[in-house]
């Protein structure tokens, strides 16, 4: 007969706790978001959590030599030449 899993979920602290019980014994860990974090989830629609994800998978992606070259180039550009707005009026 098959050993029964034993699911435990809390903060790595209270697993932690259980050390004893599960030495020798292999575990999978997975990490859950936050309570806010899985609250914010809920609430986007579809297209929104993709960007997110997409937006989060941008931020933990290395820069290249070259791509940080470029952007220490923008900087000092924006130094010298500040982006202004102006409005445009419409010709109708």
């Amino acid at each position: 007969m098959a050993a029964v899993a034993l699911e435990l979920e809390g903060t790595w602290e209270e697993i932690l706790a259980h050390a004893a019980e599960l030495a020798g014994h292999r575990v999978r860990v997975t990490v859950l978001p936050s309570q806010q974090e899985a609250t914010i989830g809920r609430s986007l629609s579809p297209s929104n959590r993709r960007m997110l994800e997409l937006l989060t998978e941008w931020e933990q992606t290395p820069l290249t030599d070259e791509e940080k070259a470029v952007l220490d180039g923008l900087e000092q550009h924006l130094k010298e030449q500040p982006l202004s707005l102006r409005e445009i009026e419409s010709g109708s």
